[in-house]
């Protein structure tokens, strides 16, 4: 998607001005973000058109971040194109950027706060995505990737099927997506769902790319914060990092394939 684009596009859904300006800013690997300027309106746009293997149902979401977005933990969200391509939020500038916020201490804060939400989102269903980022690779039985994941599914359905760490879910908490530390702003909550807390807990770890004494430290601050008890929750962070790993190595599966599919 082309910034000059844009404007003519959201011109009249967001009553803009002849002021209006776009810039790019970085994003993912997948998704495209501008930063969209309309005099003191400020809108991120989000192009997700090259994203066609993920199974998100951007609708759902965009209504969950709105109920996010009223608790105030997330930018509320603006407008979603009909064909669901084009996702407008409102713009939260950096203001209150904190380095003490990649700690794992911290992290564990955020994560407790999430997890703590009165929200009920759509379950994760992690094994149906499993299995729609297989398709998206052409993984078949005999493939190594593939048989990995039939080889976890009893732990995954056993993980999804406790009621007592059923919680609402991020998914996708690198540190940077915590804006605001002194009260958790929080974005970029496209994988957000119902899921295991501990699946989040993992996937934290994974994703800000912990060492084993980090991932330690954000277990044993996790539990502090949620009253659980310290071997129990870094056990489960332990089986779970595994659960993590298969469905991160599915994921980039399906972008790769997707990818080359495309080219």
């Amino acid at each position: 998607m082309k910034p000059e684009t844009i404007i003519p596009l959201l011109k009249e859904a967001l009553n803009l001005s002849d002021s209006a300006t776009v810039e790019r800013h970085p994003a993912g690997i997948v998704n495209q973000v501008y930063y969209l300027k309309d005099d003191n309106r400020g809108y991120a746009v989000k192009w997700v058109g090259e994203d066609t293997f993920s199974g998100i149902d951007r609708f759902h979401q965009f209504v969950l971040q709105q109920q996010l977005a009223e608790r105030g933990i997330a930018p509320k969200p603006i407008w979603l194109s009909d064909d669901e391509l084009i996702w407008v939020e409102q713009w939260e500038e950096e203001t209150d950027p904190h380095p003490s916020i990649r700690s794992p201490e911290a992290l564990a804060s955020v994560l407790a706060r999430v997890h703590a939400l009165p929200i009920t989102a759509r379950p994760l269903n992690l094994f149906s995505r499993w299995l729609h980022y297989m398709h998206s690779a052409g993984l078949k039985e005999g493939d190594a990737l593939f048989d990995r994941a039939i080889q976890l599914r009893a732990s995954l359905v056993k993980s999804e099927g406790n009621t007592e760490d059923y919680v609402l879910c991020h998914n996708d908490l690198l540190a940077h997506h915590v804006v605001r530390d002194s009260t958790p702003f929080i974005v970029d909550w496209e994988y957000s769902a119902m899921g295991n807390r501990y699946f989040d807990v993992a996937g934290c770890a994974k994703i800000n790319a912990m060492s084993e004494a980090q991932t330690r430290a954000l277990a044993i601050a996790y539990a502090k914060e949620v009253g659980k008890d310290e071997d129990e929750v870094l056990s489960q962070v332990q089986l779970h990092m595994e659960i993590v790993n298969v469905t991160n190595d599915l994921w980039l599966a399906a972008l790769e394939a997707t990818k080359q599919n495309a080219g």
